[in-house]
């Protein structure tokens, strides 16, 4: 009898707490006509320069997945804008990753570029979440695209399996 007094109280908790059928189709109509927020591996491309248009270079990555990667000047050091998909491991595939990053370009062509807050599509990250010391993402910039060591980034601030490292080729021309 208790176990049954225990299930009848679960049913109509659950039927209480869920929403009528009306409610339910407003909710999807509304979602519909919506554009989703989520991202997938097949569309990482940064978000455009938003006050003076594109960025100043924009590289992409094939394997291990697809990623790409913006630069933009500003002043006397560079923006890394990075968004990159999880390495496809079938169902635990990490999620989709952004970061951004800022720092000096060295006579080498290395860009020194410190993990930075910022509010992006995919990821927050906040000053608290990134600590008193910052990965540094290594960038070296060449003339047909970039290589990328993130420096422990994408393992502090992505998913478990998402990967940043790696050759990356301009796209368009090269100004």
């Amino acid at each position: 009898m208790r176990l049954l007094s225990i299930a009848a109280v679960g049913l109509f908790s659950l039927a209480g707490c869920s929403p009528s059928s009306a409610e339910s189709a407003s909710t999807d109509a509304t979602e519909a006509s919506q554009p989703s927020a989520l991202t997938t591996s097949q569309d990482v491309k940064p978000k455009a320069k938003s006050a003076a248009g594109a960025p100043d270079a924009l590289f992409e990555r094939a394997e291990p997945a697809k990623a790409s990667l913006a630069l933009n000047r500003e002043g006397s050091v560079w923006r890394v804008s990075l968004r990159a998909g999880g390495v496809p491991n079938g169902a635990a595939t990490a999620a989709d990753c952004e970061l951004q990053a800022v720092g000096p370009q060295d006579a080498d062509g290395v860009i020194a570029a410190r993990v930075v807050p910022f509010e992006g599509e995919l990821n927050d990250i906040t000053a608290a979440d990134i600590g008193a010391n910052p990965p540094v993402i290594q960038v070296r910039v060449g003339p047909e695209g970039l290589f990328v060591e993130d420096g422990g980034a994408a393992g502090r601030f992505c998913g478990m399996g998402s990967d940043i490292d790696g050759f990356y080729r301009r796209l368009g021309s090269a100004d």
